[in-house]
């Protein structure tokens, strides 16, 4: 794999003690650069640098069960191209919750709940936890900064991980415990190191220093995060469930990290007692070649972890004042468990969800620095109570992530009309509206209207229309938008021509196995016949029509299907066509090409 070196460091949480650092495999090999002492060296952290993001989010509302939406994106960037991140897995997972996030490390959802705190939250909080690498102006960094794209070193990822496993507490890292001079005198202590020396004395002279640990992060959120590194069932669909990150007997917390082009690995995992961080790569920094966090630096540090555990004198030096500290995770005061609605049972018309697992929640504001530094409960807007509207939408929060709404069922003729004269900001159609929110005003009104479950999404408006399709083109409700006015109460405005999007797949989507093309393919009475599917590439080099005509219009709905399995790769065009009543062609939509890899 052309991994020419690795370095691992090893801390001791409560005191800051480095137990062990090796900089590189050979310090006398010149070929990998050996003198370099990598764990003191700034590299990129790939996901390593993950837990900090939620974590950050944590102190702003977010909780384990927030849902996030893994779909196909991409974000305006000023004077630059759009930003267009991906999974490493390359598929989208549609809405997550955070904990499943985090765990499988899916770099999408990520991006967008940094999007949503800012790249100067993940900074300032990062500096608070003891890295001090990474720049502290945000205009240097764009949203890749917590995949990785700000540079850290593997002591300082140690060092902030090791809050993690203090209950959120910063221990500055030392190396030295005991200086004695040549008449036995101490001339510096550290946390009693100096007690294995008989004939040593202290003087007054003697610099008798103690393990100093500052509060910097609430503790919840700490065993929150924690807790999700923890889950080896959680992490299960992306890394495995017999990974090199599973310690059987032994709690540990870990993730991985893999930067482009294979130029670093990374795991950083910790128990309440020790931390490992480990490095795996080349130090002038060439790629290394099909190799992972999980394939490359995942199996040293299981090796390192496992090995301390099973050495009883290696146990005993990580003892603080004489102990070690309880090794199982243990919730604190202050947090409680919701059980969560599945999200795959948010449907159309749902009043009702399918209860799933139960996840932590914080059942009070977090703690956050004020301008002294100290752990003050949060003042911030999300977590001040608010008098429920008397006019208006009435959003109900059942739990993190799913709301109830009274809701309208949106007549498809609007929903045509209204995809045909709305834009987004920036351009680009609107997802067809399926239903509208009821004003309380005018609930009496309403007789069709009823309180419908939703998953709720972020307020960037991109973002809906990106997680709208996703959502629609599998029956999830997501929560609209629209406000029922008295015009859409009234009665559906008349579409002037016919309408023909395609929602789903998005420009330029890589598809695989049966592709389920949605949009809306909608005509007033009397102006069409039917419409068709048609696709066009290399193995179709004319139009060729896919699934069964259709003599009703489709809004928001599944317009067609093919397979991609099998078909010749390359880029493949799909369109609608919609017939006359003349039995000519009527309405052609602008061709959507996909990239379809056989598979």
């Amino acid at each position: 794999h052309n991994a020419n070196n690795a370095a691992v460091v090893v801390l001791k949480p409560a005191t800051g003690e480095i137990l062990a650092m090796v900089g590189s495999v050979d310090y006398r090999d010149d070929s990998i650069d050996g003198r370099v002492n990598v764990t003191l060296a700034p590299r990129q952290p790939g996901s390593a640098i993950k837990p900090l993001t939620y974590a950050a989010a944590m102190e702003r509302g977010f909780s384990a069960g927030s849902v996030l939406w893994d779909v196909e994106t991409h974000i305006g960037v000023p004077g630059s191209r759009l930003y267009s991140p991906v999974n490493y897995d390359r598929t989208f997972h549609g809405p997550v919750r955070l904990r499943d996030a985090l765990a499988n490390s899916y770099n999408i959802p990520a991006v967008l709940t940094l999007r949503q705190i800012g790249v100067d939250a993940l900074l300032s909080f990062s500096a608070r936890l003891g890295i001090r690498s990474l720049e502290p102006d945000p205009s240097r960094y764009g949203l890749s900064l917590t995949l990785g794209g700000g540079e850290v070193t593997p002591l300082e990822l140690a060092r902030a991980y090791a809050v993690f496993a203090n209950d959120g507490k910063l221990t500055p890292t030392t190396s030295i415990l005991c200086i004695v001079n040549s008449e036995d005198e101490i001339v510096y202590e550290y946390e009693g190191g100096c007690a294995g020396r008989a004939r040593a004395a202290v003087s007054e002279r003697s610099i008798l220093n103690a393990a100093s640990s500052k509060a910097v992060l609430d503790p919840r959120i700490a065993f929150v995060i924690s807790d999700i590194l923890a889950d080896n069932a959680a992490r299960t669909p992306s890394m495995g469930a017999r990974s090199p990150l599973r310690t059987d007997g032994i709690v540990s917390s870990v993730k991985t990290g893999t930067t482009d082009n294979f130029r670093d690995n990374w795991t950083v995992g910790y128990t309440r007692n020790v931390v490992v961080a480990v490095w795996v790569g080349n130090s002038d920094n060439t790629p290394m070649r099909n190799i992972t966090g999980l394939t490359g630096a995942a199996p040293i540090w299981n090796q390192v972890i496992t090995g301390i555990y099973a050495d009883p004198s290696i146990l005993e030096s990580l003892k603080a004042r004489g102990r070690l500290r309880p090794e199982a995770l243990t919730a604190p005061a202050g947090l409680i468990q919701e059980r969560l609605c599945l999200l795959s049972s948010v449907t159309d018309l749902a009043v009702d969800c399918q209860r799933g697992r139960a996840e932590w929640k914080l059942d009070s504001p977090p703690l956050v620095p004020n301008a002294s530094g100290q752990l003050v409960p949060s003042t911030d807007w999300r977590f001040v109570p608010t008098p429920l509207p008397a006019n208006g939408p009435l959003i109900e929060r059942i739990e993190s992530g799913v709301v109830r709404a009274l809701a309208q069922p949106v007549d498809p003729n609007f929903a045509a009309a209204y995809v045909a004269n709305v834009r987004s900001a920036r351009g680009d159609p609107m997802p067809p509206p399926r239903y509208c929110l009821v004003p309380q005003e005018v609930r009496a009104q309403v007789l069709g209207a009823q309180p419908l479950l939703f998953i709720d999404i972020s307020p960037f408006e991109d973002e809906y229309i990106y997680a709208s399709a996703y959502a629609y083109a599998r029956g999830l409700a997501i929560l609209p938008r629209l406000v029922c006015d008295q015009q859409l109460l009234a009665a559906a405005p008349a579409i002037s021509g016919v309408t023909a999007i395609i929602s789903s797949p998005s420009y330029g989507a890589t598809v695989t196995g049966t592709v389920y093309v949605t949009g809306t393919a909608a005509w007033a009475p009397g102006q069409a016949l039917y419409f068709k599917m048609e696709l066009q590439g290399p193995q179709f080099p004319e139009w060729t029509t896919f699934s069964e005509v259709s003599y009703t219009p489709v809004i928001n709905g599944v317009l067609g299907n093919f397979g991609a399995t099998g078909l010749i790769p390359g880029t493949y065009q799909l369109r609608i066509v919609i017939v006359g009543m003349d039995a000519n062609y009527l309405h052609i939509s602008p061709p959507t090409p996909v990239i379809v890899t056989g598979q």
